[in-house]
């Protein structure tokens, strides 16, 4: 583990009454039997809870050196051992760690250890489980081309960046999405939950974060920031889990980022991010246009430069307008936000190009038929 992943786990976390150093989560119930709670003994029952590995033809990140990437059955976790999702992606995390440590552990040992935290409640990721359970709404966003761009000097010049993040081989430069701490003040003050979700390597990430600041302290730090993921969290998923006859399941053969982490019902959560091909729960996301520094600092187009200047603001109306629309109507978050998510775009565009809707119409005709929202493409 990292010096930085190190440094999450003695950050206070808000809301945390048990110790100023970790998330607690609730206990499992105490009539649960004993070789639920004290982990496995055999590769065997390792093998049991993963997910067989994909072959290499179809996983760019493979390779003869490559550290084991092991993906577990996620609800195959939580029945085996009472977890919340939560503890199990978690899990997942502190098993990669593990295996990251020099010298690392034989990996059934790995995995009891993994386990082992994730009950007494050592959450790197910061998960503010409370505050996310009371939130209005919850708005995760992505990193790496939603919120910042990270580049070198040689990319597009020392002169446009907002954060620069020492290296012991030189520095790293971030050029921040503008509107960023509108973004994440206003979605508190309407009652939201701000986490930070990047599909990007923890050393990286957390490199970033503890450099740029809110207000002074660092995003590592920052109790508006309710949570802090990365590659490690990212799930894979059978078609079996979930449904009972797999034809209907939703098999997740790319590492993506699971929602329901954070709200299971997926009734209150929804993800700001560049790339829909981390993300399955297409209901629930809102994709932006790749920010990108070299675009940003160089162009003379001001039309251009004046949209990326609005893409985040945009987002922002999107969720107070849905928070309106929300306290006049009653429902859920997710229904009153739906005409601005990938799927609710198809019909909100269909309406507008075939229906004789104007944008206006067709977003309300979304709302109170959501129905008519494809569930899945």
């Amino acid at each position: 583990m990292s010096r930085f992943a190190l440094l999450l786990l003695a950050m206070p976390v808000l809301g945390c009454a048990a110790s100023p150093s970790v998330q607690r989560t609730d206990s499992p119930p105490a009539t649960v039997a004993a070789t639920t709670t004290t982990g496995i003994a055999s590769r065997a029952e390792l093998e049991s809870l993963t997910i067989p590995p994909l072959p290499d033809w179809v996983d760019k990140y493979a390779g003869p050196n490559e550290e084991e990437r092991r993906f577990f059955n996620i609800s195959r976790l939580m029945e085996r051992f009472q977890l919340t999702r939560a503890q199990a992606v978690e899990l997942q995390n502190h098993y990669r760690d593990q295996l990251r440590s020099k010298p690392a552990p034989e990996l059934v040992a790995a995995f009891n250890i993994a386990l082992e935290r994730v009950r007494r409640g050592d959450f790197e990721s910061r998960l503010q489980t409370e505050k996310l359970g009371k939130a209005r709404f919850i708005a995760v966003f992505d990193l790496d081309e939603t919120l910042y761009d990270q580049y070198y000097p040689a990319q597009v010049g020392e002169g446009c960046h907002d954060v620069a993040v020492p290296l012991q081989s030189g520095v790293r430069y971030l050029k921040l999405t503008p509107g960023w701490k509108q973004a994440f003040e206003r979605i508190q003050a309407l009652g939201g939950a701000v986490v930070l979700f990047s599909a990007n390597v923890d050393t990286t990430t957390l490199e970033n974060l503890a450099q740029w600041k809110l207000d002074g302290v660092a995003l590592t730090e920052h109790p508006a920031i309710a949570g802090i993921l990365t590659n490690s969290h990212l799930i894979l998923q059978e078609k079996s889990e979930g449904v009972a006859d797999p034809k209907k399941g939703n098999p997740v053969r790319e590492p993506s980022k699971d929602l329901r982490v954070f709200d299971e019902s997926l009734r209150r959560v929804v993800i700001v991010d560049d790339n829909p091909t981390r993300l399955f729960q297409m209901r629930n996301a809102r994709i932006l246009k790749k920010f990108e520094a070299d675009h940003y600092c160089t162009t003379r187009d001001p039309a251009l430069r004046r949209a990326f200047d609005q893409a985040l603001p945009t987002v922002v109306q999107e969720l107070e307008d849905s928070v309106r629309y929300q306290e006049a109507h009653g429902g859920d978050f997710v229904d009153a936000f739906l005409p601005y998510t990938s799927l609710g775009q198809v019909t909100v565009r269909f309406l507008v190009d075939s229906g004789g809707f104007d944008s206006a119409g067709a977003i309300d005709y979304v709302r109170h038929n959501p129905q008519v929202v494809d569930p899945r493409y």
